[in-house]
């Protein structure tokens, strides 16, 4: 007896069949960047082919915990002890400016949550 096999669907066919009305923005798409987390605490930038196009640093945490922050690359709220600030140098600045940017503590779970590169991107087009 030949047991026929159920065909799978991905993720998005699911929600583009059942939830038709479901905004793009909120459509996870492909992804040219990903980000990691060295053993220093700096999160690194990098593209598909494993080059690394930005690091930015953890910078000292001010301000109380009770305090509700913001994600700048995966949007999720959160109390500060959850976030911390990260900073980029200019290129060319010679360390006299920086970029900074809101970040979630847990890189890996901010990295699934994220819908798209467009908070890298600009950090990397200001860069």
């Amino acid at each position: 007896m030949s047991e026929e096999s159920e065909p799978t669907y991905t993720a998005l066919e699911i929600v583009e069949e059942f939830f038709p009305a479901t905004p793009a923005r909120l459509i996870p798409r492909e992804r040219a960047y990903r980000l990691e987390r060295d053993d220093a605490g700096a999160v690194r930038v990098v593209d598909a082919e494993g080059f690394e196009r930005l690091v930015m640093t953890p910078i000292e945490r001010t301000g109380a915990a009770r305090d509700q922050l913001c994600c700048d690359l995966c949007h999720t709220s959160s109390p500060r002890e959850h976030l911390h600030m990260l900073r980029s140098e200019v290129p060319g600045s010679a360390g006299r400016r920086f970029r900074y940017l809101m970040a979630c503590r847990d890189t890996e779970a901010c990295e699934a949550r994220r819908l798209d590169d467009a908070a890298v991107e600009v950090l990397l087009r200001l860069s």
